[in-house]
């Protein structure tokens, strides 16, 4: 029973903190009490967890739970309140669910990648197909029903497939990875399709150093059925509205241009405004002040104070400087670097999430970071120091010995993966 408890709590925290779980309505007020609750949960949850969590996180407890003393403090010299707005604060420890996440993960039991695939393609049919989002749709960024952080889990299942395909050298993986990434390109946000992109990179990169079971890349069947697929899909795309399809291509093509292109041109325009803005205030940022300043850009649908910034490093910058930025950094990238170092090879479940923790530094560009990736930073953290289990064959044992033995090549450990 304890269990599933806690792959409740998990669920919660990698899928309820998003509008995916909501009918793909942000302003779902529900959505908005969840994510204040799970953030407020957090901020306690570091102290209570802090001899359960590995040396790195530690390190960002005591950094973290210091920043919100240090917030409550100001809030109280400079407007006689505990907690002038939550607004802040909150924003500030939306990284620390990395710890919670971590701790629930590992009383979990074994976690398997591809639930996390079924969820999402669950929620995808739901919202889009039998809610009839999707028909709404006209290939353009104005009717797109879907916002960047709902699109952005679509690099989990596309990773998956990828790996695997890689892995196990079948087309069927191969062509449900293509889907993924069509499906990605199909939903217009030009931020997860650069991350996207990115992420495969990435996968590629660790499987030519090593880091994959199956060391050799599948060049000549990848390249026959990328052929063979273009020659059966060639023939209907001139079967496309012209309009629309280059409609739909030029709004691709903003990624390139984003001065001429109309949203980007737009958080061009705000990077640029609150980037002159941090010169100012290096190291801390503006905070409290900031926030009562508002948004510079102006939009009826905005509130009147705290700001709307898209990139996750000039939020950041602008709110809390180079110490905020800094923890943010440090916590992804430390993540990173211990799920590399932990493990002379990686398992399936280990490289889709290294692929996508890193894929948020490429989509934090021109985004700010879903709330949920940071629970998925702290799954990673979980996968990258959990051992794979063991399973042992009378077959090919010579000269491994006693496993319990000190001189048992721990390097097995890692051919096995958990999923």
């Amino acid at each position: 029973m304890k269990i599933w408890i806690y792959r409740v709590l998990l669920f919660v925290l990698l899928f309820g903190l998003s509008a995916l779980s909501y009918g793909g309505n942000q302003l779902n007020p529900l959505l908005d009490k969840v994510v204040n609750g799970i953030t407020l949960i957090g901020i306690p949850a570091a102290v209570l967890l802090y001899f359960k969590l590995p040396s790195l996180y530690k390190v960002v407890a005591w950094v973290l739970v210091l920043g919100v003393i240090l917030l409550i403090l100001e809030s109280m010299h400079l407007y006689n309140q505990y907690m002038y707005s939550y607004f802040v604060v909150k924003r500030f420890f939306y990284c620390g669910l990395c710890l919670s996440a971590y701790y629930v993960a590992s009383q979990a039991g074994d976690l398997k990648i591809r639930y996390a695939v079924y969820v999402i393609f669950t929620f995808y049919v739901i919202n889009q197909l039998v809610l009839g989002h999707i028909f709404s749709y006209s290939l353009t960024s104005e009717s797109r029903t879907t916002i960047a952080p709902e699109s952005f889990y679509l690099i989990i299942p596309f990773l998956y497939y990828l790996v695997t395909y890689l892995n196990e050298k079948r087309v069927l993986h191969l062509l449900l990875a293509l889907l993924t990434f069509g499906l990605i390109v199909f939903l217009l946000h030009r931020s997860v399709i650069s991350a996207a992109v990115g992420a495969a990179g990435v996968v590629f990169g660790l499987a030519f150093v090593g880091k994959m079971p199956e060391h050799k890349l599948p060049v000549g069947l990848t390249l026959m059925t990328l052929a063979l697929l273009l020659t059966i899909i060639a023939p209907f795309m001139t079967l496309l509205p012209e309009r629309k399809f280059g409609s739909f291509a030029e709004s691709i093509s903003g990624m390139f241009s984003p001065k001429e292109d109309e949203t980007g041109s737009w958080r061009y325009e705000q990077s640029q405004y609150y980037l002159s803005q941090i010169p100012e205030r290096p190291l801390l940022g503006w905070r409290y002040e900031g926030y009562d300043r508002g948004e510079i850009m102006a939009n009826e649908d905005f509130p009147d104070k705290g700001t709307i910034i898209h990139s996750q490093y000039i939020d950041m910058l602008y709110n809390y400087g180079m110490l905020g930025l800094g923890i943010n950094l440090f916590i992804i990238i430390g993540t990173l670097i211990t799920m590399y170092v932990r493990n002379r090879v990686f398992t399936n479940e280990q490289l889709v999430l290294f692929g996508f923790i890193l894929s948020g530094l490429i989509y934090g560009i021109s985004y700010q970071l879903p709330v949920y990736y940071w629970c998925f930073v702290g799954l990673g953290m979980y996968c990258g120091l959990k051992r794979p289990a063991l399973s042992f064959s009378p077959i090919s044992t010579d000269g491994i010995g006693d496993p319990d033995s000190p001189s048992y090549p721990i390097e097995l450990e890692n051919k096995y993966t958990l999923l």
